[in-house]
């Protein structure tokens, strides 16, 4: 969408390496106007395939606050 070349941080605790064949998605939030690229990541941290998210809703609550700062504050 907007033709940004994007450097993934990925949180490898969170990937199952015992199961190869499987795809781990993979968001990434950026631009204005705000858009994701959803990214499918096998076990070897290859990049499958990607899509973009133009549509995005965040609760607007505490705990998803929270929980956004958190991940914000230590992306990987």
């Amino acid at each position: 969408m907007c033709q940004q070349s994007i450097e993934l941080g990925i949180e490898l605790n969170i990937i199952n390496h015992g199961d190869s064949h499987i795809y781990f998605p993979h968001i990434h939030l950026h631009g204005n106007p705000i858009h994701a690229l959803i990214c499918y990541i096998n076990s070897e941290l290859n990049v499958r395939n990607v899509g973009v998210i133009k549509s995005i809703e965040i609760s607007r609550d505490s705990e998803t606050f929270g929980q956004f700062m958190k991940k914000w504050t230590n992306p990987y």
